[in-house]
């Protein structure tokens, strides 16, 4: 019991809180209603940032292509994706699925499937920072000219507020661990550090939550299963984009379990910040695709990547057993 709660207790926490919050809102908003959207996003990069020990990026970086498939699908499919199955949901719905869908991947929890599916840590970091540093342009560039609902969202204004949120962190955590003893002090408290990035990401989750409940009672009894759906849906196509196209360029097996949820799994943090900043008022229903991704693609990849365990060990130990044992004496 005590292994699967240490294993599990984020989704727990996330499941617990996000069905308190839909059943009680109005006693939950206070609590979340103080939050800037901006600025918890901001300290949970920087606190991410600060671990991510980026010497690991040699490791992917003299085999770019696992992570630059892994980009592709973030940024060309996912969106491309969100676009088609957005034509069956309401508008308002339509705009939040390509919002979610084009923003860059998640910072900590595509790192952390990955390592419980055994797969490539290294390439999942350098698709997280690849997806984040363009980020600026790609997401900008989905938004203004394939957004499904006419908006104002002036170009410039968009790339500043994602290089203030993404960049502009995430750089900072990274000069951190130049200082003497930020890298060793990050490595010391690596898991008390990750545990509160990771409760600033669950308030993010519940501020964006709280407004779920009113948004779908004013939606029509399809709208909700089929927003489900589409969330589900666009997600586990997605992530089997990445990890079947990765198996057919013959990468190995262990890359293409980073490339699926690495290029999958996408931040609401940076999509609820924008969400706040240019959307809130003129499309208010846009948040419930945010919500139900971003729960989705955690609740869902939690089983797939206990299902990827077993085969990663497997393959591990056939590859042991190939290696002859060496001579005595060698």
């Amino acid at each position: 019991m005590r292994p699967f709660l240490a294993r599990h207790w984020f989704l727990l926490v996330l499941c617990g809180g996000v069905v308190l919050t839909c059943a009680w809102p109005e006693a939950v908003r206070p609590a979340v209603a103080w939050l800037p959207p901006r600025g918890v996003v901001a300290v949970a990069l920087f606190l991410m940032a600060w671990g991510l020990d980026s010497r690991r990026l040699f490791l992917a970086v003299v085999r770019p292509g696992p992570a630059l498939w892994a980009v592709a699908v973030s940024y060309l499919a996912l969106p491309l994706l969100a676009l088609g199955v957005g034509h069956f949901l309401p508008a308002d719905l339509a705009l939040g699925l390509l919002l979610i869908a084009s923003v860059p991947c998640t910072l900590a929890s595509a790192q952390l499937w990955t390592r419980l599916a055994g797969g490539n840590e290294a390439v999942a970091l350098l698709v997280v920072l690849l997806t984040t540093s363009l980020s600026w342009l790609a997401t900008t560039w989905w938004l203004t000219t394939a957004a499904p609902v006419p908006t104002a969202t002036p170009s410039a204004a968009l790339m500043s507020s994602l290089f203030v949120v993404l960049i502009g962190p995430v750089g900072a955590g990274q000069l951190a661990r130049l200082l003497p003893g930020m890298p060793e002090l990050a490595v010391r408290y690596r898991k008390p550090l990750s545990i509160v990035a990771q409760l600033f990401v669950l308030s993010i989750i519940l501020k964006a939550t709280v407004d779920v409940p009113a948004c779908v009672s004013s939606l029509s009894a399809l709208a909700v299963p089929a927003t489900l759906l589409a969330c589900a849906g666009t997600h586990l196509a997605a992530l089997a984009l990445g990890l079947w196209g990765g198996r057919a360029l013959r990468f190995a097996h262990a890359d293409c379990v980073a490339v699926a949820f690495a290029c999958s799994q996408k931040s609401l943090p940076v999509a609820l910040s924008l969400f706040q900043v240019f959307y809130h008022d003129s499309y208010p229903l846009a948040v419930v695709p945010l919500a139900v991704y971003h729960v989705g693609q955690l609740v869902l990849d939690t089983f797939i990547a206990e299902q990827m365990t077993p085969k990663c060990q497997s393959l591990q130990n056939a590859k042991c057993q190939a290696i002859p044992p060496s001579e005595p004496g060698a």
